[in-house]
C-alpha cells in the first residue's frame, strides 16, 4: 500500500476515534446499545449484528467511544478491502485514486462516526465483492465459499444486503466469458451457506409471525401507493449527498459515455451489474415511497472503483481533489459544529443537534430514582439513553407505538406501584397511552435544556395504581 493510501486510514482512524468519544449517542446509538444488553437471534428493526458488534466491544468500557467503535473498525477495513480490490482490478494508481474517493464518500465517514446497522453492513458488502471477484477472474474456488459467509453477514448486518444476490447474478448471467461459472455447484453450495449463516434471523421472524420482515417491507415498499415525484427527486438529492456530489455526478457522467463499454467488459460490468440494480429497484420504490437516502449504501464500493478507473483512463484529477476538499470542509462543520457552523444555523440541522444535551437532560431525571422506582419511557431512544447514561433498567410499554424492540423484552409486572415515566419535549402525546397502565399521572418536572446547537427538554411524571 503507499504512502498516500496508508495516511489516508490513519486520518479516518483518528479524526473519527477522537471524536467518536466527544459525541453524545445518537437515540438509535443507544438503543443498539441497550439491543447489546439483551441478545437475541434478531430484532424487530433489523438483523443481530450491530448488536454483538456493540456487545463484544463493551468489554473494554461503557463510553460512546465503545459504542461506536465497531463502526470505526468497519468503516477503516472497508476502506482497506476496497484498496486491496481496486488494486488487484486496474493497479496501484487505481487504488490510490479508489482510496480518496472512498474516503470522501460522506456515507462511509458516516458509518466510522455513528455506529448502525450500515456500518457492517458496508463491510461485508466490500468483503463479498471482493472474494468474488477473485473467484470469478482468478479462478481461486475458496473464495466463493468466503463470499457466501460474507454475504450471510452482511444479510445478519442490513435486510439491504439481500440485493447484493441479484446484482452479482445479473452479472454472471449477462457474461458470455463467467456465465459458465452458472454451472458449477460450488456457487450455489456458497449461497447456501449464506442462508445457513442468516439462519438466526428467519428463525427469530418465523418465532415472530415474521413481524420484522413485514415492517421492513412495508417500511420500504408501497404497491398501492400514489405517485409522488417529489420523493423521487429527494430520493435522487439523498444519493447525492451520501456519496458525494462530484463522485454521484461522476459516475453518471462517465456511464452515459461509455455506457457499451462498461457492459461488454468483464471487469466493469462486475462493479456495475450489482450498483445498477439496487439504484434503479430504489428509484422505482421512490415513485410511491418515501426512501432513506441511506438504503441503497453499500452500491457506491463499486461505484468508486468505477469512477476511479476513469479518472485515471482519461487523466483528470480535479474529481477527486475536489470530492476531498469537500469531505474535509463537511467533516469540519459536522464535528466541530460549535465552532465551524454558521450561527444561523445552529439549531436547524437535525443530523447535529441530536448529539447535544442528552446527558444533561437526564442529569435532572436521575433525583427521581428511588430504590424500588421503575423508570418507563415512552419510546425506545428516550429509554435506551436513560439506560446507558443514568445505568438503570428502563421499559417501554408494549402498547406505545415506538416501543419496538422493547415489547418483546421483559415488560413491566403490573399492578405497578411507584414508577416514573419520563418523554421528550415533542413526545408528550404518548401520555394519552398511560391509561392503558395507570391510573395516575403527575407531572413531576419539566427540564429545558438549550445551548447554540440544541433546543430540547425533557418531562417527568410520577404514575401509579
Amino acid at each position: 500500500m503507499s504512502r498516500n493510501a496508508k495516511l489516508l486510514l490513519l486520518a479516518m482512524l483518528l479524526i473519527n476515534g477522537i471524536f467518536n468519544a466527544k459525541f453524545q449517542l445518537h437515540y438509535d446509538e443507544a438503543y443498539y446499545w441497550a439491543w447489546g444488553q439483551n441478545l437475541s437471534l434478531s430484532y424487530f428493526d433489523h438483523p443481530p449484528m450491530v448488536a454483538y458488534m456493540i456487545r463484544l466491544a463493551a468489554i473494554f468500557g461503557h463510553s460512546e467511544f465503545w459504542v461506536r467503535f465497531p463502526g470505526l473498525i468497519s468503516a477503516f477495513v472497508t476502506l482497506l478491502v476496497l484498496y486491496q480490490l481496486a488494486l488487484r482490478m486496474f493497479g496501484r494508481r487505481v487504488a490510490e485514486i479508489t482510496m480518496i474517493l472512498g474516503f470522501s464518500v460522506p456515507l462511509l465517514q458516516a458509518t466510522g462516526f455513528i455506529m448502525t446497522p450500515d456500518s457492517p453492513l458496508l463491510m461485508f458488502w466490500a468483503l463479498t465483492i471482493y472474494c468474488f471477484y477473485v473467484w470469478v477472474f482468478e479462478e481461486k474456488i475458496r473464495y466463493v465459499y468466503l463470499a457466501g459467509l460474507f454475504a450471510g453477514c452482511a444479510l445478519l448486518s442490513k435486510y439491504t444486503a439481500l440485493f447484493i444476490y441479484p446484482g452479482l447474478f445479473l452479472f454472471l448471467i449477462t457474461s458470455k466469458q463467467y456465465r459458465v461459472l452458472l454451472q458449477k455447484k460450488d456457487v450455489y453450495w456458497a449461497f447456501i451457506l449464506s442462508i445457513i449463516v442468516t439462519s438466526p434471523v428467519i428463525l427469530w421472524n418465523y418465532q415472530h409471525d415474521w413481524v420484522s420482515f413485514i415492517y421492513q417491507f412495508n417500511h420500504g415498499v408501497d404497491v398501492h401507493g400514489d405517485i409522488n415525484l417529489n420523493q423521487v427527486l429527494d430520493y435522487l438529492g439523498g444519493q447525492l449527498f451520501i456519496s458525494g456530489p462530484f463522485i454521484f455526478c461522476a459516475a453518471l457522467y462517465f456511464l452515459s459515455k461509455n455506457f457499451k463499454q462498461v457492459l461488454f467488459t468483464p471487469k466493469l460490468a462486475f462493479l456495475f451489474y450489482p450498483p445498477a440494480f439496487s439504484f434503479l429497484f430504489f428509484l422505482y420504490c421512490s415513485v410511491t415511497k418515501h426512501i432513506e437516502a441511506n438504503w441503497p449504501g453499500p452500491i457506491y464500493l463499486s461505484i468508486v472503483i468505477l469512477v476511479a478507473y476513469y479518472l485515471v483512463e482519461k487523466n483528470i484529477r480535479w474529481v477527486y481533489k475536489a470530492s476531498f476538499i469537500f469531505i474535509c470542509i463537511a467533516l469540519i462543520l459536522t464535528k466541530m459544529p460549535v465552532r465551524f457552523t454558521p450561527r444561523s444555523l445552529h439549531n436547524k440541522i437535525p443530523g447535529i443537534n441530536i448529539f447535544f444535551g442528552n446527558r444533561e437532560l437526564l442529569v435532572h431525571v436521575a433525583p427521581y430514582i428511588k430504590p424500588g422506582t421503575m423508570v418507563l419511557a415512552c419510546d425506545y431512544g428516550n429509554a435506551s439513553r436513560i439506560w446507558f447514561y443514568l445505568g438503570v433498567r428502563t421499559y417501554v410499554p408494549a402498547q406505545l407505538p415506538f416501543s419496538n424492540s422493547y415489547r418483546y423484552w421483559q415488560q413491566p409486572e403490573l399492578p405497578i406501584k411507584q414508577a416514573i415515566y419520563v418523554c421528550g419535549g415533542h413526545d408528550v402525546v404518548a401520555l394519552e397511552h398511560l391509561g392503558l397502565y395507570f391510573k395516575n399521572a403527575r407531572l413531576l418536572d419539566k427540564v429545558p435544556f438549550t445551548n447554540v446547537i440544541t433546543d430540547n427538554e425533557v418531562y417527568i411524571f410520577a404514575v401509579g395504581n
